[in-house]
């Protein structure tokens, strides 16, 4: 149905430069292309990021090529990645078709009905933790005792579905999988949309979130308060709440700006102990210094992944559409590192703001990006990346556009809309 495309087709260019694209934005863990006549995604699992998803990416592209040569639909699965590619629009859509059950050949010897319940309530929470609060990675694992043994549990979605569609996908492959998950000692379900897996034995890498570093504030009357990158778990129910301007809340703000000046040392933690309040910033043994400071820096921002939205001018680019997406990307990207830049007049701050322009063709192209002054620039940067990405199909080919959130936004048009005149980048 998708036919096939011939060596030095425009499909052959896009496909070549998008796979560039990938190769070069796998060390996230993630990378995403859609338009009308092109679909592509590249998802490694949770725990897989950096040079294991490259190597992943690396791996299945070799072996698409080997195995489904110039086919402009595929698709690959392996134990730390997804590869797939679309000749058609599907960002956001639901596979049913391409997924599949792969199952242990041993069976649950005692009380299958038992285990079935157990494995039901383990996979539903797995799906609410990855579906809600901070988790934009739509992906989680965990472990739940039956009988003497603990199974283990995982699932994930595709970063272009919402979260309601990855419920939705986890469910209907529940359902239509039963037969080959239930009263069985592991199976997999894998698919282009989502997957779950659930085994006797650990498969997962200990560092369950795409972080090196762990922040931790309790207190034996206050709230206590769990930092992993981005997420933030409460628990208001054991601990209680601090009110604004409290003297906890005046601790919790000197200790954490005290902590970003101890972050950047060559042991990797800090730590502060008292009778009310105790905290502990502990980065991965081979994260100290800069990286220490970067992931404690994400750590505590609080950027809003939920409350975003774009909006694209109704006129569509003509000619190259491709060359178009090269000169977005390459001018959001020196945007976005004059905006985390070092302020000349306060060494210590960065304006979080950058305006400039850069010619397509015969037209000039504007643009600006802006982060909110309460993230730091490591977290600016990772807001205006991760949306970028998330929003390709309102940016792609679009004579204008613009995105816009709670922390960060951007915009570019073919029209200067700055009152300022902008440098030429």
């Amino acid at each position: 149905m998708l036919g096939k495309y011939k060596l030095g087709s425009e499909y052959d260019k896009l496909f070549k430069n998008i796979m560039k694209m990938f190769y070069k934005n796998s060390i996230r863990g993630y990378d995403l292309f859609g338009d009308s006549t092109f679909t592509a995604i590249l998802q490694c699992r949770g725990d897989s990021y950096g040079p294991k998803c490259r190597d992943c990416f690396v791996t299945a592209l070799a072996a698409l090529r080997r195995r489904c040569p110039w086919y402009k639909g595929k698709i690959i699965w392996y134990d730390q990645c997804l590869l797939s590619m679309d000749s058609k629009y599907s960002v956001g859509q639901i596979d049913y078709d391409n997924n599949f059950c792969m199952s242990n050949a041993k069976k649950v010897v005692e009380d299958g009905v038992a285990f079935i319940q157990v494995w039901n309530i383990l996979i539903g929470d797995l799906t609410k933790l990855a579906t809600t609060g901070d988790n934009y990675t739509l992906y989680s694992v965990g472990e739940k005792r039956y009988k003497g043994d603990m199974i283990y549990g995982m699932v994930q979605c595709a970063v272009d579905l919402s979260r309601k569609a990855c419920q939705e996908c986890v469910l209907y492959n529940r359902f239509h999988f039963q037969v080959c998950v239930n009263d069985i000692r592991g199976a997999r379900v894998v698919g282009r949309s989502c997957t779950f897996r659930l085994e006797f034995y650990p498969f997962i890498a200990k560092q369950r979130h795409f972080d090196p570093c762990l922040c931790h504030a309790t207190s034996p009357y206050k709230q206590r308060i769990t930092l992993k990158h981005d997420q933030c778990v409460s628990q208001p129910q054991m601990l209680g709440k601090y009110k604004p301007g409290s003297e906890y809340e005046k601790q919790l703000k000197l200790t954490i700006k005290n902590f970003y000046s101890d972050s950047g040392n060559k042991e990797g933690y800090t730590m502060l102990g008292s009778d009310g309040f105790s905290a502990i910033l502990q980065c991965r043994g081979d994260s100290y210094g800069s990286k220490c400071r970067d992931c404690y820096a994400t750590a505590v921002a609080a950027i809003d992944y939920d409350n975003n939205f774009c909006m694209s001018n109704a006129k569509k680019l003509g000619g190259d559409k491709l060359a178009f997406i090269r000169t977005w990307n390459i001018f959001m990207d020196n945007l976005t590192t004059l905006a985390i830049r070092v302020d000349n007049n306060d060494p210590k701050t960065s304006p979080l703001y950058a305006v400039g322009e850069t010619r397509f063709k015969g037209d000039m192209m504007y643009g600006m990006v802006q982060c909110t002054k309460d993230i730091p620039e490591k977290a600016c940067e990772e807001c205006l990346v991760f949306n970028s990405i998330h929003f390709q199909f309102c940016l792609n080919d679009k004579r204008g556009a613009r995105f816009m959130s709670r922390s960060c936004t951007f915009r570019f048009e073919f029209y200067p809309f700055i009152a300022k005149q902008v440098r030429n980048i």
